[in-house]
């Protein structure tokens, strides 16, 4: 994924669709978790999966290595 965190240390899953609406069968929520500590982070903002993607990977970088996670 980056040179920071190892892909096996990634468990990466797709969320379920959103029920009904114009959308119904877009999987593009993202779960990601950093095993070694737990940290979870979810993206759904976007309609984009790979989008939801990068920035729930922007948000699990932003806890380890912020000052306030340690």
């Amino acid at each position: 994924m980056t040179d920071l965190i190892s892909a096996s240390d990634l468990q990466i899953e797709c969320l379920r669709d959103p029920p009904g609406g114009q959308h119904a069968g877009v999987r593009s929520g993202v779960k990601i978790t950093h095993i070694p500590t737990g940290l979870t982070a979810i993206c759904e903002t976007e309609r984009s999966q790979h989008r939801n993607k990068q920035i729930a990977m922007d948000m699990i970088l932003g806890g380890l290595t912020s000052k306030h996670f340690r």
